[in-house]
């Protein structure tokens, strides 16, 4: 039987707002909570309706996977709050920080055909333009947040119509001349900088990179850059923000929208349902993209931190979490019980109250349905 990781579940409390008292009772009767059921029943949708509808979320989406594919799917809410276009399975969906596992993934791939070693240093590759002391920083340290590059992001100017990868390699030179600090930290800018030096040992953009090596190998043809709708595709879920007591929902042509597009190795990337789970089957061995030494090295701890090579480890597996402030996204993977949950919601509230308790939520049910149906 499969270990099934309910990860980092919270128990969420539900406030309920008293009625003034000239006003009248409400009579609708309580919405019955629906049973939680199994893999294959038809309570999924149900469920995701009460979880969209109890934590007043604009949207959600849920995967689970094994070895042979996807074992459920399903959506539920608004694109956008107050519309009535839905979601729908077939969307794309901001998963933030998780782009950090495949830009690792890529890293891995590309030592894989001899373009570095995960103990290429900063100094093979370039020799000035950063602080000494960041001379034998190696790529495994890079991704491990183990490199001493300081957490706080480059302040991008979003009206900046430079290419992305100027801006990346100023993003890089900024932070690589700030002291070291000692230890983990975690860091977009670590990912930024391993960016800016893939795109210096191969001549090609990162965003290339992943297009060429990992999405097109895998068949990832719904996944690209930036937030949903982005390109103008109709009917993607918006991202929203939580500002004063309401949803505000943020239009994915404006600049806002996103992270800057410089930051793309720690976190730009979009997909969809059906291309994640292609990605996940890479995780879990099931694919000839990547050999299983690489998967091992990507999945296991540095130096005790609690952090692989883009994932976090726990007990039973390897996860990660994502959001750029307008959307929340968490990913499970156990590749020794072949299994996988994702969740994501097209919102984020600054508090942590609303949308990563939803995403917990549902990462939950989806685990209590798998381990009913065994």
């Amino acid at each position: 039987m499969k270990t099934i990781l309910f990860p980092f579940v919270l128990l969420v409390a539900i406030s309920f707002s008293s009625c003034e008292k000239d006003e009248p009772v409400d009579p609708s009767p309580i919405v019955e909570i629906p049973d939680t059921g199994n893999v294959g029943d038809t309570l999924l949708q149900s469920n995701l309706d009460y979880l969209v509808a109890k934590q007043e979320i604009p949207g959600i989406a849920v995967l689970t996977v094994d070895g042979s594919g996807i074992i459920e799917s399903g959506v539920s809410g608004r694109t956008i709050m107050g519309n009535n276009e839905k979601v729908a399975l077939l969307s794309q969906w901001h998963i933030g920080s998780i782009t950090k596992s495949m830009t690792a993934t890529l890293v891995g791939i590309l030592v894989e055909k001899g373009y570095l070693t995960w103990e290429t240093t900063i100094s093979d590759i370039v020799d000035e333009g950063y602080l000494p002391e960041y001379g034998n920083v190696t790529f495994e340290q890079l991704l491990s947040h183990t490199s001493g590059i300081l957490a706080n992001d480059y302040p991008v100017d979003p009206n900046d119509s430079r290419p992305i990868s100027v801006i990346r390699q100023e993003w890089s030179i900024t932070v690589l001349n700030i002291p070291r600090n000692d230890g983990f930290t975690y860091s977009n800018n670590g990912y930024v900088v391993a960016g800016t030096l893939l795109e210096l040992i191969t001549g090609e953009t990162w965003e290339q990179l992943m297009i060429e090596h990992l999405f097109q190998p895998l068949e990832m043809t719904e996944t690209g850059f930036g937030v949903p709708g982005n390109d103008g595709s109709p009917n993607q879920p918006w991202g929203h923000q939580f500002n004063n007591g309401q949803w505000s929902p943020v239009d994915p042509m404006d600049i806002m929208a996103d992270n800057p597009a410089a930051l793309g190795p720690a976190g730009t990337i979009k997909t969809t349902l059906a291309d994640l789970e292609k990605y996940i089957q890479l995780h879990l061995g099931n694919t000839d993209v990547i050999q299983s030494g690489t998967l091992e090295k990507l999945h296991t701890e540095v130096s005790g931190s609690g952090y692989a090579l883009g994932w976090n480890v726990t007990d039973n597996g390897v996860f990660h979490s994502g959001s750029n402030a307008r959307w929340f996204a968490q990913l499970f993977i156990s590749k020794e019980d072949q299994f996988a949950n994702f969740a994501v919601t097209n919102s984020y509230d600054a508090d942590g109250n609303i949308s990563i308790p939803s995403v917990l939520e549902a990462l939950q049910l989806m685990a209590e349905r798998l381990l009913n149906a065994q």
